[in-house]
């Protein structure tokens, strides 16, 4: 009996430090795992940046990253494994000169 008893608090300990600890005074807001919310104009879906979609509502929006490494790059406001065309575009090489 006492060894379960002191399985499960070593258990409980693995887990609570394996929790990432916010700074000082931070709150919830920072945490990265929790969506921030945001005002929009318009309802629906969209792209914040190339790895971000925002979805909105008529109460508010949510901004979320594409952290499925099978769909990092957001397009047409979903997460999706083809970057948009914007986001498509890497360094351009310079065009030879004749």
């Amino acid at each position: 009996m006492n060894s379960k008893i002191v399985l499960t608090l070593c258990l409980m300990l693995v887990a609570a430090s394996a929790i990432p600890q916010l700074p000082a005074g931070a709150g919830w807001a920072a945490n990265p795992w929790i969506p921030q919310w945001q005002p929009c104009s318009t309802v629906g879906a969209s792209c914040s940046d190339c790895t971000t979609k925002s979805i909105c509502t008529p109460i508010g929006g949510i901004t979320k990253a594409c952290s499925d490494p099978t769909l990092p790059y957001c397009n047409l406001g979903e997460c999706s494994a083809t970057p948009a065309a914007e986001c498509a575009q890497g360094p351009q090489a310079p065009a030879a000169v004749a």
